[in-house]
Formats: C-alpha cells, structure tokens, sequence
C-alpha cells in the first residue's frame, strides 16, 4: 500500500480546502466562534502561483463579512515559525489600513494550524503592552490550534466532541479518519478530498514534503546566492524550472499543468514548444 499523507502536509491540507471549503468554513467557525455568510477564498490556487515563493506564503486569505482571516498550516513548529505567522497578520493589518486611507475595517484575524508544538488545543494570542499588560489593539486576532493535543486525545480513547473531531481529523491515518467518518459528516466530506488528493498524481507527485523541503532549500540557497550577483545573471536562475517545464511537457503533462506546477505563464511555456 502506498503512503497516505494526511492534510498534516501542505499540498494536502490546500487541495482538500479549496475543494471542499465548507469544511474549512466550519473549522474556521469553530475556532472564532463566529458564524460568516461570506467566505471567500481569495487565493484558491492549488499549486503555489511562484514556486520560489513557496515557504514563505500564507496558505490560505479568506474575506468573510466584515473581516479578513488568514490561515497558516505549520507542520513542524519552532521559534522561526513563531515569529513568521506574527509577520503575515502585520502585513495583512499594514496592507488592508492602506487600502481603507489609514482606517482598518473590521478585524484582522490568523488561525495557525500547527503541529508539532506541545501545548493546550487552542490557544489566544494578543498583541500586548507589557507594561501596562493590556492588548495594543483589538482590531488583530490571533489563534493557535495545536492539532496533535486533539490526535493524542483521540489515541488515547478520550470521548471527543463533534469540534475537537475536526480538529483531530487534521492528522490522522486513513483508517482512523474512516472510523471517525462514520459519525461525524463533516469528517466524511474531509476524508474523501483527502483521498481525492492522494490519488492525485499531481499532488503526491510534485509535492511530496520530501519535495516541498527540498525547494525550500533550493528558495533559501537561490535568495543567499542572489544577494551576490549582478542584476544581468538573474536570467540563470531559470534554468532549473525551464528544464523541469521542459520535462513536464515530454511527459505529455497540459501546458495548463505545467503552468501550475513551475510558475511560469502559459504563454511562455507555448512559446517553448515552438
């Protein structure tokens, strides 16, 4: 049998979101207990729009009613991880208070989806004045959903409720998550885009985490490398997709795809075949 990859690892956790978002809506709900009749994923790409980018892009943007949500999935937590998802609710706070002329409608709000990190199920986090020991602002919300305090508790027989099932569900083997879908609908729907997404040739393939780790490193060594060459080399940095693109396109693999997958534009890729 192959290898099942749960929503633990990115590639999963984006596909089965965007194809079924009514279960990303519903954990999102859970979480800031809040219900939203708008929500939209802004940037519904299965595939990350630049692969060099890829590391360092927020998962998932959602606009609901009044209020923007973004949705980071951490598969392994430490202090760098820490300190980026304060990075991406500052960003989206700087970029939406520009766009409204220095006012902020509505609230800005994360949920990071970690694993890896030993703490309770759900945690606040605020932005504080230490001082004073108050919150700077009531306009930013950050949670942490700590998956692996729901998995353990589920491993370890403890009585569930429907909530905490979703969140387990986030890690769990194939056959756990079958046993799970068995009372809770929610569950099912999330377990058949998860199948659906391992039997995806595209997303197992291209992006197993062995691969995703790997262009990682590739992202890192290429900005590091970068910071020493002139602006005229940069064409060189090409290389390497042009040639996986070209690969691709032997594979008899759609220019649509390919597109996907390297970041380079359709046009592009059609003026390669020429």
């Amino acid at each position: 049998m192959s290898k099942f990859y749960t929503a633990k690892y990115e590639s999963i956790f984006m596909y089965s979101a965007v194809k079924n978002q009514r279960v990303i809506k519903k954990i999102t709900e859970q979480i800031l207990n809040k219900k939203y009749n708008e929500f939209i994923i802004l940037n519904p790409n299965l595939i990350k729009d630049n692969i060099h980018n890829i590391g360092q892009k927020l998962d998932l943007s959602i606009k609901t009613d009044d209020e923007y949500i973004n949705v980071e999935l951490n598969s392994r937590y430490n202090k760098y991880i820490k300190e980026r998802n304060l990075l991406y609710v500052f960003k989206l706070c700087l970029d939406k208070s520009e766009k409204d002329k220095q006012t902020l409608k509505g609230c800005v709000r994360q949920i990071n989806i970690n694993f890896g990190r030993k703490s309770k199920g759900i945690e606040d986090i605020a932005v504080v004045n230490l001082t004073e020991n108050k919150k700077l602002t009531t306009k930013i919300e950050i949670k942490n959903l700590n998956v692996d305090f729901y998995i353990k508790k589920y491993y370890n027989n403890y009585k569930l409720t429907k909530e905490e099932e979703l969140y387990a569900m986030l890690g769990l083997e194939l056959e756990e998550l079958k046993k799970l879908s068995e009372r809770n609908d929610i569950v099912k729907e999330f377990k058949e885009s998860v199948e659906e997404a391992n039997k995806d040739e595209l997303v197992v393939k291209w992006f197993t985490p062995e691969q995703e780790r790997e262009m990682r490193e590739n992202y890192i060594k290429s900005e590091a490398e970068e910071k020493g060459m002139k602006k005229g080399i940069k064409k060189g940095k090409l290389e390497g997709i042009l040639q996986t693109a070209k690969n691709m396109l032997e594979a008899n693999m759609n220019i649509e795809t390919v597109s996907k997958l390297t970041g380079l534009s359709v046009k592009k890729i059609k003026n390669m075949l020429l």
